[in-house]
């Protein structure tokens, strides 16, 4: 029984060490999410009263794309938790069953890997997102 145990710790601490990263991750999108949220309620203050709507609304598109890429990099950081869930618990069974197959596992360690890349392009085309609309609010970018 004991060897057993030690397999199933063996096999999860992959997945944990990935629900860890997951968790940061999580930090870093929602820390970067509400700073772009806050910044567009601003702009959209600051759009009623200014004279230069052209450059803020300009900022304010950009940084709505933003808000848009964020979202969609949170979703995907969240189908990549769920991949990584199923996988954990189905390493888990395939130690005290053989209903499982291996292959199944590895399909949804792969999903998993998958949408943890396509989040982080994501979180990438927000950071080049987030230098356009600074450009914009230094007037660099005409």
């Amino acid at each position: 029984m004991l060897s057993k145990l030690d397999g199933i710790v063996e096999l999860i601490t992959g997945s944990l060490v990935l629900f860890s990263s997951i968790g940061i991750f999580v930090l870093t999108l929602n820390a970067r999410y509400t700073h772009a949220i806050g910044r567009v309620r601003d702009i959209y203050d600051e759009l009623k009263t200014s004279q230069n709507a052209k450059k803020l609304e300009r900022e304010l598109n950009t940084m709505v794309y933003r808000c848009q890429v964020l979202k969609w990099s949170f979703g995907l950081l969240l189908c990549s938790a769920i991949s990584s869930g199923v996988f954990m618990l189905g390493s888990i069974a395939l130690r005290f069953s053989d209903r499982i197959s291996a292959e199944v596992l590895i399909v949804f360690v792969v999903f998993s890997v998958l949408f943890i890349f396509s989040s982080m392009v994501c979180l990438f085309i927000d950071v080049l997102a987030s230098l356009r609309a600074t450009m914009i609010h230094i007037e660099r970018v005409k």
